[in-house]
């Protein structure tokens, strides 16, 4: 009997899966033992599969919307988990769009990015990986992948190749997502040098160094600004641009869309709303740097309407509040979410050079 490598194929991954499902191995915060032989064929396999996709790649509702994750593994499955349906999983139940910070910050950066490459390989269409500024090497480099790596493979040689091999990965990753035809999605924010949709096709992939273009960099780095009209100097980052509510509209008309959806920023309540909800920005990571923030994720239905669930921050050593989950908030934000206050606030945002 003749058994197909893709079977055979198939069936690791499905197992490599289950590894990575395990709930105790979240709960204690224990690191999954990966084989560095296994992690480069997860990201070859990843390769092959990212690069079908197009630079802004596209998806049909309904869909869920999940912005930045940022190591932190066990949070990563609670949110799947607001998607259980019965005895079935919630990696299986949807389709996803991340956008991108899966690396850096927290302490499970291998798990969290491992885990969605295996989903993008097992379900190529259900998950949209789109690329955010912790996807390139001049940041994650130093931000916390890097030394994750290396801690947990002594080697340097082979932590570093490992390491380099994540971010071949990341160099072809779609650096944003247009879901059924109206709403965009990317990691930043807009750019003076988006003019049409067929700008973002028209970048080039491999990209290892988004630097090099402005139109990228603005994608991956970009924050909206409250008060503010036009484009301007990004002073609190020190790199890309700062947007006004102004010329969101102008270019949700432009593109002829009707939404943005973006992440990049840490925001208190989980999401927020601007430029009178032509943009919203979600982020997905719950007590992110030691805040006790929540975290979002958007769900869109397929006739495009949309709500927001929500996770409540749990104590990180002692799990204390992980029960406490809110289920569903309606799309209209309470004024304690509006963009000016978080963005104002001390814990609403993070330098990120």
């Amino acid at each position: 009997m003749v058994v197909h490598k893709d079977s055979v194929k198939l069936k690791k991954y499905e197992e490599f899966l289950k590894r990575h499902m395990i709930i105790n191995n979240s709960l204690n915060d224990q690191q999954i033992d990966y084989k560095i032989e296994d992690l480069l064929e997860l990201c070859q396999d990843a390769l092959d599969v990212i690069k079908r996709d197009e630079m802004l790649a596209t998806i049909s509702p309904p869909v869920v919307v999940v912005g930045d994750i940022h190591g932190q593994y066990f949070d990563l499955l609670r949110l799947f988990s607001l998607f259980n349906q019965n005895s079935i999983h919630g990696v299986f139940t949807m389709k996803y769009v991340f956008l991108g910070d899966y690396v850096d910050r927290g302490s499970r950066s291998l798990e969290c990015i491992s885990l969605l490459f295996t989903l993008k390989i097992l379900f190529p269409t259900k998950y949209l990986l789109v690329r955010g500024n912790h996807e390139t090497r001049n940041v994650n480099r130093f931000y916390g992948f890097y030394d994750e790596v290396l801690s947990r493979f002594t080697d340097e040689n082979k932590a570093r190749t490992i390491w380099l091999a994540f971010n071949e990965v990341f160099d072809w990753m779609p650096i944003a997502g247009l879901i059924g035809k109206k709403i965009l999605c990317m990691h930043g924010g807009i750019s003076s040098e988006l003019n049409s949709l067929q700008d973002i096709r028209k970048l080039q992939r491999p990209l290892e160094d988004p630097n090099t273009n402005n139109l990228a960099l603005d994608i991956l780095w970009a924050d909206p600004a409250p008060n503010y009209k036009g484009f301007g100097k990004n002073l609190n980052r020190g790199i890309s641009c700062v947007f006004g509510d102004d010329v969101v509209k102008e270019i949700c008309k432009k593109l002829k869309i009707s939404l943005i959806v973006r992440a990049h920023q840490v925001m208190m309540g989980g999401y927020s709303f601007f430029a009178q909800k032509h943009l919203v920005t979600i982020f997905s990571a719950p007590r992110y740097q030691s805040e006790w923030n929540r975290a979002a994720v958007m769900v869109i239905n397929k006739d495009g309407k949309y709500k927001f669930k929500l996770l409540n921050p749990i104590d990180t050593l002692t799990k204390e509040g992980s029960k406490l989950l809110i289920t569903q908030a309606d799309s209209t934000p309470t004024a304690s979410l509006n963009l000016t206050q978080t963005q104002n606030s001390s814990s609403s945002q993070t330098k990120e050079k």
